[in-house]
């Protein structure tokens, strides 16, 4: 919504109150029923004509053309390819002719189609079919996409130096529990596996350590209560936000420090470069003439 339709912030939290109970609404008999049989509590089906209605039927590439619109790309995660599982990015750019990137992906998938591959998390909505490939929520595979985005900028950039990394987490909730048990149950473990595969923080200690200073930004508060994926009752959304802006009000520094850097334009000598490269690109392949 923001990055590609650049809704302005307010109207985004009106939509994500309302998608929220439009979607996470749901019989718990019926919910429970429709988990034996497609593995989904949420009717995926209500999820995916919304999302055909709200983001119609173009492609991400074609918001390329926009000189406003920045570049986006969406994570899922293929679970039909065999092992290990395989990372797909949703992509509204193209690479350079002859520039690969390490994770495969598209452009000319449908808004639409990307948001509902990347959100199909398992035990809330269905698996997505596209093409031959079957996806999943990216976050079975890359929880925190933060590296793969600065890889992509890399092969869009190769010669630009990262300005500014802003990695915005979704909150964290540590137990206190402690026991002296000399073994776990099956549960325990299984819960062990799931809460491993979808850390994200240990990639915001890699990064932090190996971005140069005053370049990487991470906000990810923790919570005092943890609070289920499907969450959509209002007071709850309400409480959501009060500990967010708690978050920002403590760290209130850095986040002036980050926008500080966001804000920051090239230098003369960044500019510069970069026409030189935009000229280079335009006359590469053609003839020289000159006259006498």
């Amino acid at each position: 919504m923001l990055g590609v339709f650049q809704i302005p912030l307010n109207e985004c939290e009106v939509l994500y109150r309302k998608l929220g109970s439009d979607v996470f609404k749901q019989n718990v008999i019926v919910g429970t029923v429709k988990m034996g049989w497609s593995h989904a509590f949420y009717d995926s089906q209500i999820w995916e004509n919304i999302l055909k209605e709200r983001m119609g039927e173009g492609l991400m590439v074609e918001t390329a053309r926009d000189p406003t619109c920045p570049k986006v790309a969406a994570v899922s995660t293929i679970v039909n390819r065999g092992l290990p599982l395989k990372a797909y990015v949703f992509r509204n750019y193209s690479m350079l002719p002859g520039v690969r990137s390490h994770y495969i992906g598209d452009c000319k998938h449908k808004m639409w189609q990307a948001i509902r591959a990347s959100s199909a998390a398992p035990g809330y909505f269905q698996e997505y079919t596209l093409g031959k490939d079957l996806h999943q929520d990216g976050g079975l595979l890359i929880n925190n996409p933060t590296a793969l985005a600065i890889h992509e900028c890399k092969l869009l950039w190769p010669n630009t130096p990262v300005q500014c990394v802003v990695s915005l987490g979704t909150g964290r909730y540590e137990t206190g529990n402690k026991n002296n048990t000399t073994s776990t149950s099956l549960k325990a473990k299984i819960t062990n596996v799931i809460s491993s595969a979808t850390d994200t923080e240990e990639v915001h200690i890699m990064l932090d350590a190996l971005l140069p200073p005053n370049t990487y930004f991470r906000f990810n508060p923790y919570m005092s209560e943890d609070i289920p994926l499907d969450e959509s009752r209002p007071e709850r959304l309400t409480f959501l936000q009060e500990e967010g802006t708690r978050y920002l009000e403590r760290n209130e520094a850095k986040l002036n420090k980050a926008a500080s850097v966001l804000a920051l334009e090239k230098s003369a000598i960044q500019r510069l470069a970069e026409w030189c490269k935009l000229k280079a690109d335009m006359y590469e392949g053609l003839p020289f003439i000159s006259k006498l």
